[in-house]
């Protein structure tokens, strides 16, 4: 069975900018996920470990479902990871101290500063229905 993963895909709405965190670890740039907690929802899952890696609140919006991404890690996990839409709504009070550096990319950067191909065409494949869901 895979893990299951949870993050999001966090907008400023006004400066139509998307939160990436960027992992030391790994050197790269994603989205801010990670893995579900039992008995947490995918989405209570996305809002947590968007809480915990970038220290900002999130808020889901509803009327968009998640990406699904599948996916074998370097390790050989296989993982199954839902990306939700959310709108950033401010400085977060979470004290984990698993948060990575997160950067504030233009919508029309956001492509070139991810790390992995899969998410690059999930980002061009979704960036028109993201515009038209905050910005009708």
């Amino acid at each position: 069975m895979a893990t299951l993963k949870a993050g999001c895909i966090l907008v400023k709405k006004e400066t139509k900018e998307v939160a990436l965190v960027f992992r030391e670890k790994q050197k790269d740039f994603s989205f801010p996920k990670g893995h579900k907690e039992e008995g947490e929802s995918l989405e209570e899952c996305a809002v947590r470990e968007t809480a915990e890696e970038t220290k900002r609140i999130a808020r889901l919006i509803k009327n968009f479902n998640p990406i699904i991404e599948r996916y074998i890690t370097p390790e050989g996990e296989e993982c199954e990871s839902y990306l939700y839409l959310a709108v950033d709504d401010g400085a977060s009070d979470n004290n984990s101290l698993d948060t990575h550096d997160t950067y504030w990319i233009p919508f029309d950067m956001v492509e070139e500063k991810l790390t992995y191909n899969n998410q690059k065409a999930m980002w061009n494949k979704i960036y028109t229905s993201i515009l038209e869901k905050l910005y009708d």
